[in-house]
């Protein structure tokens, strides 16, 4: 379920001065009008990003949470491979986190670096990012995306989720789903699939909420520090 909009999403995303709220429902164009307009509109944009971020990470633990229930009736795929699915949905957006939180820093300091040019290094080594004390909350946030960056790895290079827990899960499933297709008695008995599957899930959960509440906990940090940024620089903007 969502929140209540953050501290800083009231400032900057509900900003009275953001182009957004001044745009004709008939054309539907975007009133950038000033350099203080593009400044509000590119933060509103890449702050948007983080919490959506952040909202796809806990879909993909609902989807976790609720794969034995949800699967579709028909699926020609077993409960082993939605959960699987699930698993590998939450170590890429968990991972990928961090590129909307480098991607906020350079709209909310005005660097005007190019998104697709944005990486780590040459964010966190900016002067103005380390002057703004940037530096230190990115690298944090970074550090947490980072813990199962090994797991979404080997799904983007190898295109599945590795575990040998897991793969014991995978086996049974499979071979229960084979031996129905073929017309043979099942070997493995339902109740000892649910035990197995019902324990790699539970285990899976209790990883990804801890995660999940360890990154929230440094992006929160990092939002802290960029708040005074961003009146500072509207501010300046303002005055132009």
């Amino acid at each position: 379920m969502s929140s209540e909009p953050s501290e800083i999403e009231r400032a900057i995303i509900l900003d009275k001065d953001n182009p957004i709220l001044r745009i004709d429902p008939q054309t539907q164009e975007l009133p950038i009008e000033s350099e203080l307009d593009e400044y509000i509109y590119g933060c509103s944009q890449g702050l948007s990003a983080i919490s959506t971020a952040i909202e796809k990470i806990r879909i993909a633990i609902l989807m976790l949470e609720q794969a034995r229930d949800l699967l579709p009736k028909g699926s020609p795929f077993n409960e082993s491979e939605h959960i699987e699915y699930a698993i590998e949905n939450y170590f890429i957006r968990s991972s990928s986190l961090y590129d909307r939180c480098l991607i906020f820093a350079n709209k909310l300091l005005n660097l005007g670096i190019a998104n697709e040019s944005i990486v780590h290094v040459l964010l966190v080594t900016n002067e103005h990012v380390k002057k703004n004390e940037l530096s230190e909350p990115l690298k944090k946030i970074g550090k947490a995306c980072r813990e199962f960056s090994e797991d979404r790895n080997v799904i983007i290079h190898h295109g599945r989720y590795n575990d040998e827990s897991f793969q014991t899960v995978s086996a049974v499933h499979k071979a229960n789903q084979l031996s129905v297709e073929n017309g043979s008695e099942p070997p493995f008995r339902k109740e000892v699939i649910d035990a197995l599957t019902d324990k790699a899930i539970s285990e899976k959960l209790i990883d990804f909420n801890e995660h999940l509440s360890k990154i929230e906990t440094k992006v929160n940090d990092f939002y802290t520090a960029a708040l005074p940024i961003y009146h500072e620089f509207k501010g300046r903007l303002k005055k132009l």
